[in-house]
């Protein structure tokens, strides 16, 4: 008596929402995610796409007519197998996602925020500075509002100082685009040197600072 081969179908959603929990929850997944792998599945999902359409379950490129009728339970196999790969395709999807969130909001976090206030010379300016301890330095992300852009052969240095007469230079700006975002960056900690200012400065001027302080602000 022959046994009948009936086709069980595709796994149920969840069944399949249980197996990708299962690799998400797997420590491993989460270790030194590689982008690049993403590139490796949507191959792999893509030949078997291919070879199941082509009706070719066992991937035999051989096209005799001496074959047996196609064996169901092999075209049932490889439906499994392409489940299966698309739950590690999204598995990977998810993991680089979010691992590009974790890095993005981690890099962005502030550690600190200084508000500055014009001087005398630019009373009607002001700023925020967001600052963050970062392995490579200290980051200023400095947001001007007011200021006049710096005029031609002249500039603008940001400085974090320990005391008005001790300070160390954190990069150089001219804003003639406008007010806007500006990324600063030193090589001391505000710990040390809680005292933020920007100064306009004359081109070769020399490395010195001017005096001319133009906004100013403290740490709290």
């Amino acid at each position: 008596m022959t046994e009948e081969l009936t086709p069980s179908g595709p796994p149920d959603e969840p069944a399949l929402n249980d197996q990708l929990s299962a690799l998400l929850a797997e420590p491993a997944v989460w270790d030194n995610v590689d982008p690049s792998g993403v590139d490796a599945i949507i191959a792999t999902i893509t030949a078997e796409r291919d070879s199941l359409a082509e009706g070719d379950p066992d991937g035999d490129s051989d096209t005799s007519t001496d074959h047996q009728p196609t064996n169901v339970v092999g075209i049932d196999t490889r439906r499994h197998r392409i489940y299966r790969t698309f739950a590690a395709a999204a598995a990977v999807l998810v993991v680089v996602a979010g691992a590009a969130f974790v890095l993005t909001r981690s890099d962005s976090a502030a550690d600190a925020t200084i508000a500055l206030a014009g001087t005398d010379v630019a009373p009607a300016a002001t700023a925020d500075a967001d600052i963050a301890n970062r392995p490579n330095g200290t980051r200023i992300d400095l947001q001007v509002d007011g200021l006049e852009p710096a005029p031609d052969g002249f500039y603008y240095e940001a400085w974090l100082r320990k005391s008005p007469e001790v300070g160390v230079s954190a990069g150089t700006f001219h804003l003639r685009g406008g007010d806007g975002s500006i990324q600063l960056w030193a090589g001391v900690t505000l710990d040390d040197y809680p005292i933020l200012t920007v100064t306009l400065q004359t081109e070769g001027g020399g490395a010195a600072s001017s005096g001319i302080v133009v906004l100013a602000g403290k740490a709290d």
